[in-house]
């Protein structure tokens, strides 16, 4: 709140407008602070640009991290002769071949009911006495008077143990328990019951139900507690059983999987190439400066975008660490890996650059990698994830990976992370000094303007005592004259 002491009256005695003339000398004195501003907003710009550019290397590092892994291309593609008998996927070790499966029976669990609108123990849908009985080993306590809802409630409160649960249709009077997993251990066992008088439990006394069977490549039968099991590192979801109907399993390389992630490669190689190349000639208006805040008050916040789009266009033009590492991760793509084959460039298996001014972005001819991953799928694995340790030779995703990683660091020492709390980076340093000039300058141009009201408080002062001595010479000139 502004006290009565900071409150100034200029012009009194001068009739100037003091505190206008003293504002437009105070807006002289702030471009001095306008300067230090428009230089941190450069400076937030600019950081702002390499943080971006470090969003995406992190995208492209992250694609060829996946790359460096031979289990990326390991990827196996299952096909089932017939799906309406069983589906199949497989692991990475898998073996690949065909394989005939003949379905003999499903596993199925149990499930059991019983009506208990003729039950002697149950009247109005509630039970007459109260007692306990044994569901598969686990003891259930139910008390009289409880509702045939409130029974199943106590069945499932411990189906976790019994791997049992109870549901009832209040229209037909069923009361229904049902296994909550299949196989031969799934079983329905009522023991040490005290309800004799409850039929509708009484017809539950002991049931299991059935593995399902099958047979692979001709042999023995093999059982299994599920109709979803996994077998030579084929997961198999059976659908129905048909002893008289083989199916053919077959197991291949995913060469569709492994083109889809060439392809998400190249996609993000290709962004992170066009974003550094842009930035890097980028045009640079050098005329368009940062806008002050009472620059941006006097305009259309359509015509601010425009303005600020060229204001901070060109910032990384040239610049010499981005250069530097827009150059590396084109080498690390384009040159050969060392040794002996026919896949030892990214060319080689139809990944291509198509002129010195297109940014380095790459291009795929699909036909070409799909006969090369079928040819030496081997080889083209080794074209991506070779390392030193091996023989001597980096494949193409383990350096790109390493260029990608060494040019985020630094770009991260350059800029800063979003992510960190406190900034320690060069241009971090940098805003933080010109911050502290901007603190001390508007300490000065507080000082500026007391001086200067001081100076027209102490004019108007004069004025007030030369204009007080006038006044009073007129008087003793009037005097004298009469």
């Amino acid at each position: 709140m502004t006290g009565i002491g900071n409150i100034r009256f200029g012009g009194m005695a001068s009739g100037l407008d003091t505190e206008s003339i003293v504002k437009q000398l105070m807006q002289v004195q702030r471009m001095k602070v306008d300067r230090y501003t428009k230089q941190k907003q450069l400076l937030e710009w600019k950081r702002e640009d390499y943080r971006d550019i470090n969003t995406k290397l992190l995208t492209l590092r992250n694609t060829v991290f996946d790359l460096q892994l031979e289990s990326s291309f390991m990827g196996k593609k299952v096909t089932s002769s017939d799906e309406s008998i069983l589906k199949a996927t497989a692991k990475n070790t898998a073996v690949e071949g065909r394989f005939e499966i003949v379905v003999k029976q499903l596993a199925s669990g149990v499930t059991k009911e019983s009506n208990y609108s003729k039950d002697a123990g149950i009247a109005d849908n509630k039970l007459v006495h109260a007692g306990t009985f044994k569901l598969n080993g686990v003891k259930i306590t139910l008390s009289a008077g409880e509702s045939v809802a409130q029974i199943a409630a106590k069945i499932n409160a411990v189906s976790s143990d019994t791997k049992v649960k109870a549901t009832y249709d209040a229209d037909k009077n069923m009361f229904y328990l049902m296994t909550t997993n299949t196989g031969s251990e799934a079983k329905i066992t009522i023991t040490d019951s005290q309800f004799s008088d409850v039929s509708f439990l009484q017809n539950f006394t002991s049931a299991s139900g059935k593995n399902a069977v099958i047979t692979f490549n001709g042999g023995s039968d093999i059982e299994f507690a599920s109709n979803q099991f996994t077998f030579n590192n084929i997961n198999f979801d059976l659908k129905k059983a048909d002893p008289n109907t083989t199916v053919t399993v077959s197991v291949d390389p995913d060469i569709d999987g492994i083109v889809d992630k060439i392809k998400s490669f190249v996609e993000t190689y290709n962004a992170v190439m066009e974003k550094m190349g842009t930035k890097l000639s980028e045009k640079r208006y050098r005329d368009f400066e940062p806008l002050t805040d009472e620059q941006r008050e006097a305009m259309k916040e359509s015509d601010i975008e425009k303005w600020e789009e060229k204001a901070r266009s060109g910032l990384l033009t040239g610049d010499s660490l981005l250069s530097g590492l827009y150059s590396n991760i084109r080498i690390a793509a384009s040159s050969a890996i060392e040794g002996e084959g026919k896949y030892r460039t990214l060319s080689s298996i139809g990944i291509t650059t198509l002129s010195w001014y297109d940014q380095g972005k790459l291009y795929i001819d699909e036909d070409k990698l799909r006969t090369a991953l079928t040819e030496d799928l081997d080889g083209v694995i080794k074209l991506f994830t070779a390392t030193k340790d091996a023989d001597g030779s980096d494949g193409i995703a383990t350096r790109l990976y390493s260029t990608v990683n060494s040019g985020m660091k630094s770009i991260t020492d350059k800029a800063g992370s979003s992510s960190s709390l406190v900034d320690q980076s060069y241009l971090g340093k940098e805003i933080d000094e010109i911050d502290d000039r901007i603190e001390q300058m508007e300490d000065y141009l507080i000082r500026v303007e007391e001086r200067y009201w001081a100076q027209f408080t102490a004019l108007e002062s004069a004025m007030q005592q030369l204009q007080s001595q006038s006044n009073y010479l007129t008087s003793l000139l009037s005097s004298s004259s009469k």
